[in-house]
């Protein structure tokens, strides 16, 4: 029931969004189930939204939409330059990307579809298993600095942390929800994306790599899989295996894995295009199930709660 609720109210939400808008140049000839456009998507949501995509084509065969994988920060800029009007990533706009959209007289709107964890990956040769959020914590601001202070039998020595790139959603996550905006340590690294951070984990056994669990999803990661696992994350000081969860939807949905984040289309559509039609389709039924097969929580589930997530960040430090 509730989730019936939901989906209409979001469905009449959206039809009013973008039905009480002006009419736009020639430029947007796209309509609810038809045309062509390009949106602007977090890269590491790539494996979700290409499955998405393929079934929403199948289901409009007039309808072609090229996702262009890219940075948050890179997502937002193409949406504030009218370039997409269709961006999914894991936070709102801030004022000033508003008043940017502003310019051209364009107004976006956010609409939340999913929640994601957020991946911590080993090397194999790492025999440690489990983390606590503090201890964490303690990594990313660089009180922890060695494998031997969470484990004094470990040989492995400097902790090594590797994001996707420095306009990733994810460090921006780690900075607000992790570190609450604390100085960042210098052994934290920013690579190109998610595929070189599973591959450079795979190379370090001294590493830590943050990926979105989408991810590891997808079947041709299948080859780092094997050289990476997963580290469970407590939110207890002492973390043990009892009290740690991994980054399924399941423990998301329960409270017990503590990194994840809302997933949110931001629509800047101001008439019914393709962008609203795959807005739509996301919200609903089929899109909501093939969130759930790629690993993420359909935010259909009553479990669901808001997340508190600030606007900016800092980089600096992030080499």
């Amino acid at each position: 029931m509730k989730r019936t609720v939901y989906l209409s109210i979001l469905s009449i939400f959206l039809f009013s969004f973008i039905s009480c808008k002006k009419e736009v140049n020639n430029k947007w000839d796209d309509t609810l189930y038809s045309g062509l456009i390009r949106i602007a998507c977090d890269a590491n949501f790539k494996t979700l939204m290409d499955a998405e995509i393929r079934v929403f084509e199948a289901h409009n065969p007039k309808a072609t939409i090229i996702p262009i994988y890219t940075s948050e920060i890179e997502a937002i800029r193409l949406l504030t330059e009218d370039s997409v009007r269709f961006a999914l990533i894991t936070r709102d706009l801030n004022l000033k990307e508003q008043s940017l959209l502003k310019k051209h007289s364009m107004k976006a709107k956010k609409y939340l579809i999913a929640f994601d964890g957020i991946a911590l990956i080993i090397n194999r040769a790492n025999t440690d298993s489990v983390i606590g959020l503090q201890d964490l914590k303690k990594i990313l601001t660089g009180e922890i600095t060695e494998w031997s202070q969470l484990n004094p039998q470990s040989p492995l020595g400097t902790i090594r942390v590797i994001f996707d790139n420095k306009e990733s959603g994810i460090l921006r996550y780690s900075i607000d929800s992790i570190t609450k905006g604390e100085a960042l340590s210098s052994n934290l690294y920013a690579l190109n994306n998610y595929l070189e951070v599973m591959e450079r984990v795979a190379q370090l056994p001294n590493s830590i790599g943050l990926i979105g669990v989408n991810t590891i999803n997808d079947k041709n990661q299948l080859i780092y899989q094997n050289r990476f696992r997963l580290l469970r994350i407590s939110k207890e000081e002492h973390a043990t295996v009892n009290n740690s969860y991994l980054p399924y939807a399941g423990d998301i949905a329960q409270e017990n894995y503590p990194l994840w984040r809302p997933l949110y289309v931001i629509l800047s559509d101001p008439k019914s295009g393709l962008s609203s039609g795959l807005s739509i389709f996301l919200a609903n039924e089929i899109g909501q199930k093939i969130i759930l097969k790629s690993g993420l929580l359909p935010v259909t589930d009553p479990q669901n709660i808001p997340v508190n997530i600030k606007d900016e960040y800092p980089i600096n430090n992030i080499k």
